[in-house]
C-alpha cells in the first residue's frame, strides 16, 4: 500500500502505515484488484498547506491502464487529481475520510463527482467539496485527510458520434477583469439535444441561465493564468416519455482548454461559510486581497439591490465578519444577499493592518517562521519530509536529519508545483497560477456581485430544508424494467396500465437525465439558502421512502422526486373505488409498483413537508386524480400545501429542475410572465409552470428536439389556502377542499 499524504506543504510517501482489505477497493468495479501507484516528485512540493491523505488506487470496469499520474494542492487548498484515461470513457470520483471505517472494518466510499468525461489520454479534475450531497462532502481544506479512487463507468453509447463543444469567447490568452461572460457552443446531430457545463481550473461552475452563456466574477480567483473548458452531454433521443419508450444513448465531449489571465485590483474574494446561518452562531467572514494598498468599501445588498450593510476600510486585505444583521444591528429577513466590493488605490505602501468596519486587527506579515526537524534518506531515493511523519520505532540510521523552516525546505525545489501536468500537451500552461503580482491595471475597481462561484451560497440564514430523490433505471443498461402489474381486489385480477395487461406489461427504460435534472434542482436550492437533508438516488430510493406517513421526506419542507409514472385504466378496488397513478420503483434489476394511494405526504411543524414535486409521467393525471378525490383517496394529509406534477407524459429536461428552484428562490431573469413580469421570487405554483415552459422552449424550439410527447401539460394540486404560497411566505392549509389546475408547457 502506498499512500500520499499532504502535510506541512509536502506530499510524502508512507509505506505500510495502513493495511486495509485490498479486495474492498475494487467492489464497485469488476472485482479486479486495484493498482497502486507511487506518486512523489519535486513538482508536487510546496503547494498544500493542510494535512490531507490521498489513496492512489484504481477500480476499473473496462480498461486496465487507469492510474493516477499526478496530484497537487492549489493555493486555495483544493486538490487536483490527474489520471491516465482513454477517449470516450466516463468517470466517477469517489472519496473516503479514512481507509478503515471502525464500524465496518472496510473502506466507506462516497461518490464525490459523477459522469465526468475523459479529456483524452490525461484527465484532471478539482476537488472543492460537494455541498449538494447528503451528507455534504466538505472542501478538502476543512478535512484532516481524504482518500480518492477513480471508477471508469465505461464507454459512451454514442462513442461513434459524440457531440461537439467549444468555448467561443473568450479566446486563448484573453486578459479578463471583473465579470466575464463565457459563451459555450455545443451541438449534436442526435435528436435528443445537448447540454453543457463550464469548468474553471477543473471546478464546475453554476448552471447557465440560457444554456450557453456562463457568467463568473474573476475577482473570486487570484490573478494569473486559469484554464477554462466545457463539457457536453448529448442523447440519441429525448429522455423519458410514454411507457415502452426505448432508452436514449448518451454521448460526451470536452472542449479544448482555453488559458486566460485574470487581472484585478480586487482578488480572491472568498467566504468562510458555504452556508451562512447566524441562528446557529455562525458569522460569514468575507475576505479579499488587493493588488495594492487600497481604500475599500463593502456593500451587502438584497436581491432587490437594497444595501443592508456597508463597511469601509483600507489596506491590502479586506476581512469582515458579518453577523447577518443590517446597518446598526437591525434585523433583516432570511434570504439571498450579494456582496459588492469597490476599491481605490491610496498610494500607501503595503502593510499588515486589516480593517473590518469599526474593528481593527493587526495581521503580522513578518512573523518569524518556526523551525522543525526534517529528514531525507541517505540513499537519495526519497525527498525531504518532516521527521514527524516517520512512525515511532522507525530506524533513523538511514536518514539525514536536520532542522529548518518550511520555506527553506521549499526553496530546494524551484519547479512550480502546479505545472506537473501538461494541459493539452502544452507544459507551459499553469492553470492554478493565481498570484496577485505584476498587476498593472486600473487604480480603482467596482467588482460584480459575489459569490458567483461554488460552493458558497449567497444566503443569510437557512431558508428551509429539502430532500430529493431520483431513479435513472440504468442498472439494466439498454434493457428495461417490466414489473408485474398491481393486483386488484381478490378475484378481480390485475390493474391494466395504459392499455397494457398481464400479457404485455409496460416496459420502463432508463431515464438518461433524471440524475442531472434532480441534482441541478438541488444545486439551485442550495444557492438559495436551502439545506439539503435527504438524498435518495437509484437503489437508495426505496419504495418505503415514498409510502405512508413514515416517509422520510415528510421531515423536510420541500421534496423533489424524479421517477417513472403511469396511469391506471382499471378501477382499483384495493383502496377505495377509483382509478389512480402507479410508480415503478426499481431495486437492482427488478421493480415493483407503488400506488399513489399509498402515499401520505405532509409533515407537521416548522420542519414538516409542505410541498412535493412528483416529476413523473402522469403523476397528476386529471381523470384519475378526480377519481381519487371523489372517493376520498388522498395521497396527502392535512399538513401538505401543494403537489406539483404532470397531467400528461413528459420528456425529462435537465433545466426544468434548475429553473424551478431558481425561480422560487431568486426569481426569473426578466420577471414572472405569468404575473405581469413581476420581479423577485415567484410563487411555487407559477415557478413550476414557467420553469417547464422555458426549458422545453429552449430545447424544443431553439435546439429543435423532437419531443415524443406533444403537447406536454403540467399540473398542480393544492389546498385552496395555499395557492399563492412562495418559499418565503406561505399560508396554513385549511385541511379541507383542494383545487387543481393544469397548463400546457409545450409547445
Amino acid at each position: 500500500m502506498l499512500i500520499v499524504r499532504a502535510v506541512n506543504n509536502l506530499f510524502v510517501n508512507e509505506r505500510n502505515r495502513f493495511r486495509p482489505d485490498i479486495s474492498q477497493l475494487s467492489r464497485a468495479g469488476t472485482g479486479k484488484s486495484p493498482i497502486m501507484k507511487t506518486l512523489f516528485n519535486k513538482q508536487n512540493m510546496g503547494s498544500a498547506a493542510l494535512g490531507l491523505g490521498l489513496l492512489l488506487a484504481q477500480s476499473v470496469f473496462g480498461q486496465t491502464n487507469l492510474k493516477f499520474t499526478a496530484v497537487a494542492a492549489t493555493d486555495e487548498k483544493a486538490i487536483r487529481l490527474t489520471w491516465a484515461s482513454q477517449s470516450n470513457e466516463v468517470y466517477q470520483v469517489q472519496c473516503a475520510d479514512s481507509l478503515i471505517d471502525t464500524n465496518t472494518g472496510t473502506t466507506t466510499w462516497q461518490t464525490l463527482y459523477d459522469d465526468y468525461p475523459s479529456q483524452g489520454t490525461s484527465t484532471f479534475w478539482l476537488d472543492t467539496g460537494n455541498y449538494n450531497l447528503v451528507p455534504q462532502i466538505l472542501h478538502p481544506k476543512n478535512m484532516p485527510m481524504r482518500f480518492y479512487r477513480i471508477l471508469d463507468r465505461g464507454t459512451d453509447g454514442l462513442a461513434y458520434d459524440e457531440p461537439t463543444v467549444s468555448i467561443v469567447t473568450p479566446t486563448n490568452g484573453f486578459i479578463a477583469s471583473g465579470s466575464l461572460t463565457i459563451t459555450v457552443a455545443a451541438s449534436t446531430d442526435q435528436s435528443g439535444g445537448v447540454d453543457s457545463k463550464l469548468y474553471v481550473d477543473g471546478q464546475e461552475m453554476w448552471p447557465s441561465d440560457d444554456g450557453s452563456n456562463y457568467v463568473i466574477n474573476t475577482c473570486e480567483w487570484g490573478n494569473g493564468s486559469h484554464i477554462l473548458f466545457a463539457t457536453a452531454k448529448s442523447l440519441s433521443a429525448p429522455s423519458g416519455g410514454p411507457v415502452n419508450t426505448p432508452a436514449a444513448l448518451v454521448g460526451h465531449a470536452v472542449s479544448p482548454f482555453v488559458p486566460v489571465t485574470f487581472s484585478n485590483l480586487v482578488t480572491r474574494i472568498s467566504f468562510s461559510e458555504p452556508f451562512f446561518n447566524p441562528d446557529a452562531g455562525q458569522t460569514q467572514q468575507v475576505s479579499a486581497v488587493f493588488a495594492a494598498n487600497c481604500d475599500w468599501t463593502l456593500n451587502i445588498r438584497d436581491i432587490y439591490s437594497n444595501a443592508v450593510r456597508t463597511v469601509t476600510g483600507s489596506g491590502t486585505f479586506l476581512l469582515f465578519n458579518w453577523d447577518g444583521n443590517g446597518n446598526g444591528g437591525t434585523n433583516i429577513p432570511a434570504g439571498v444577499y450579494y456582496y459588492y466590493i469597490s476599491a481605490q488605490t491610496n498610494g500607501l505602501a503595503p502593510q499588515g493592518l486589516i480593517e473590518s468596519g469599526s474593528a481593527l486587527s493587526r495581521a503580522s506579515l513578518s512573523a518569524p517562521e518556526p523551525t522543525e526537524l526534517f529528514a531525507v534518506p541517505t540513499n537519495g531515493s526519497e525527498d525531504v519530509v518532516p521527521l514527524a511523519l516517520y512512525p515511532q520505532g522507525f530506524d533513523t540510521n538511514s536518514l539525514i536529519i536536520f532542522r529548518a523552516t518550511q520555506s527553506q525546505v521549499d526553496s530546494l525545489y524551484s519547479e512550480d508545483a502546479e505545472t506537473d501536468v501538461a494541459m493539452n500537451g502544452d507544459s507551459s500552461v499553469s492553470p492554478m497560477d493565481s498570484g496577485t503580482a505584476n498587476y498593472s491595471g486600473a487604480s480603482s475597481q467596482s467588482v460584480p456581485p459575489a459569490p458567483s462561484r461554488p460552493p458558497t451560497a449567497p444566503a443569510d440564514r437557512v431558508a428551509g430544508s429539502f430532500g430529493y430523490g431520483y431513479q435513472t433505471y440504468s442498472a439494466v443498461g439498454t434493457g428495461y424494467y417490466q414489473p408485474s402489474l398491481p393486483r386488484n381486489k381478490t378475484g378481480l385480477g390485475y390493474i391494466t396500465i395504459e392499455a397494457h395487461g398481464t400479457a404485455d406489461p409496460p416496459k420502463y427504460y432508463a431515464l438518461a437525465k433524471a440524475d442531472d435534472a434532480t441534482l441541478l434542482f438541488a444545486s439551485e436550492m442550495v444557492q438559495g439558502g436551502w439545506n439539503p437533508q435527504i438524498r435518495k438516488d437509484n437503489d437508495n430510493l426505496r419504495i418505503g421512502d415514498l409510502r405512508g406517513s413514515g416517509s422520510p421526506f415528510n421531515n423536510v419542507n420541500f421534496a423533489y422526486i424524479q421517477i417513472h409514472g403511469a396511469s391506471g385504466d382499471t378501477i382499483d378496488y384495493t383502496v377505495g373505488n377509483c382509478t389512480q397513478m402507479y410508480f415503478p420503483i426499481a431495486s437492482g434489476t427488478g421493480a415493483q409498483y407503488l400506488r399513489m394511494s399509498e402515499m401520505n405526504f405532509g409533515g407537521a411543524g416548522s420542519n414538516g413537508l409542505k410541498w412535493v414535486a412528483l416529476m413523473a409521467c402522469r403523476s397528476l393525471y386529471p381523470q384519475n386524480w378526480t377519481s381519487m378525490q371523489s372517493q376520498n383517496v388522498f395521497p396527502y394529509n392535512s399538513n401538505l400545501h401543494m403537489i406539483l406534477g404532470t397531467a400528461t407524459d413528459d420528456n425529462v429536461e435537465t433545466s426544468v429542475g434548475s429553473n424551478f428552484a431558481h425561480y422560487m428562490t431568486k426569481g426569473r431573469p426578466g420577471g414572472d410572465p405569468l404575473n405581469g413580469h413581476q420581479l423577485g421570487p415567484m410563487s411555487i405554483h407559477d415557478a413550476w409552470y414557467q420553469a417547464a415552459i422555458d426549458a422545453y422552449y429552449y430545447k424544443g424550439t431553439v435546439q429543435g428536439v423532437p419531443y415524443s410527447v406533444n403537447p406536454m401539460v403540467f399540473a398542480t394540486a393544492y389546498d385552496n389556502n395555499c395557492y399563492y404560497d412562495t418559499l418565503q411566505t406561505n399560508y396554513p392549509p385549511s385541511g379541507g377542499t383542494w383545487g387543481k389546475d393544469t397548463r400546457q408547457v409545450y409547445p
